[in-house]
């Protein structure tokens, strides 16, 4: 199962300007990742995916404590390492800026510029900053760091939910870039935008996305298969969820079946996936808020060792159900045809996959309008 998209995912810069390359996007970043937020593709060696051994947690850690002093936190000081980051990396922009506007004729304007926008794509703060990328584009239309200047532009668009204008964007950018040396930053460009897109629900915007790279550069069999994947994983929407009997960390017989009449969240994780776990507090709170409304969570862990998956599981305190797909004596990896991780499945009450791709804000948005509605229906019964 493995292929050139196996290894992190990542925008990689598409151009080569004074030995300047810079890779976006790392997928190891804990972040909110609902807007395109990165995946790992199903196969990849856990060390692979970014993440860090403790004591590099530490050292960075107190790299950040030393960079940025408690008088610089005006609203307290950071909860986490997530938020000192956010911090750090947010002063750090408002000091690209300041450079670029001072110093319009630097020898290194290029390095700020990609410098900037390599943060801004990190972290999916794209509307804050598509003013910067326009400038930039006024001002260099053909600059070497103009397609990632377009990926800001674009992806503001999409968070803005102006979809329509997000994928003639990124058509025309899929005209611009070339062939062969381009393809694998024109295919996590995609992963980007078409998961923001699906998300969002709109699905049509989606495909149109894939079709699009595959119309540049379909020559590739490796692409060719991940169009093919995403597309048959689009098809499943309005599908009955797969029937499988599986056996959960317990011991217990589970059938997504046996939840009808609930919406249920099937969730595709890792411990070694440090999106999945980034994402682990906003599933806590969704599940505290809505189970009670009838909502349910199902996890299908993708651990080789089960021992990994329950000693996690016991130390979070995670309340809902564990399936770990090796041992579960099925298999709901294939049976959902995922390829690649964090991935969600939003099962409706019939038991038919009504969403994919809820995680961050997006999930408590969706949550609360369907159950919302699904009780406005049984109180006009």
């Amino acid at each position: 199962m493995r292929g050139a998209w196996d290894a992190p995912v990542r925008f990689m810069h598409p151009m080569n300007h004074d030995g300047l390359v810079t890779t976006m996007k790392s997928l190891s970043r804990v972040r909110d990742p609902h807007h395109g937020g990165r995946k790992t593709r199903i196969g990849a060696s856990h060390a692979r995916h970014g993440v860090f051994p403790m004591t590099s947690r530490i050292v960075v850690f107190l790299a950040l404590l030393v960079v940025v002093p408690s008088s610089a936190w005006a609203d307290g000081p950071p909860k986490n390492v997530a938020e000192l980051q956010s911090s750090h990396d947010r002063a750090l922009l408002r000091d690209l800026a300041a450079y670029i506007a001072a110093n319009p004729k630097a020898d290194d304007l290029d390095q700020a510029y990609m410098a900037l926008f390599d943060k801004v794509i990190e972290h999916d703060w794209f509307s804050d900053h598509e003013a910067i990328a326009q400038e930039y584009l006024a001002k260099f239309p053909d600059g070497p760091v103009a397609s990632l200047a377009r990926i800001i532009g674009t992806m503001s668009r999409a968070q803005a939910g102006r979809f329509d204008e997000a994928l003639t964007r990124f058509k025309e950018l899929m005209a611009s870039l070339g062939k062969t040396e381009q393809e694998e930053f024109a295919a996590n460009f995609a992963d980007s935008l078409a998961s923001a897109s699906t998300a969002a629900g709109e699905y049509n915007v989606s495909r149109q996305v894939y079709e699009a790279l595959l119309a540049r550069y379909g020559d590739s069999p490796t692409l060719r298969q991940k169009v093919r994947d995403e597309l048959v994983r689009l098809e499943l929407i309005g599908k009955p969820a797969p029937g499988a009997a599986v056996t959960d960390v317990k011991g217990s017989t589970i059938r997504l079946s046996d939840l009808r009449g609930k919406y249920v969240l099937v969730d595709f994780w890792a411990t070694w996936c440090a999106p999945c776990v980034a994402e682990l507090p906003r599933l806590q709170a969704a599940y505290a808020k809505y189970r009670d409304a009838g909502f349910e969570i199902v996890g299908i862990s993708l651990d080789e060792s089960k021992g990994a998956l329950t000693d996690f599981v016991k130390a979070r305190k995670i309340p809902w159900r564990q399936v770990h797909n090796a041992s579960s004596g099925g298999d709901l990896v294939e049976a959902f045809g995922v390829k690649s991780i964090p991935a969600t499945f939003l099962i409706d009450p019939q038991g038919v996959i009504t969403r994919l791709e809820l995680r961050g804000p997006v999930l408590d948005q969706a949550l609360a309008k369907l159950l919302r509605d699904a009780t406005v229906r049984r109180t006009s019964r």
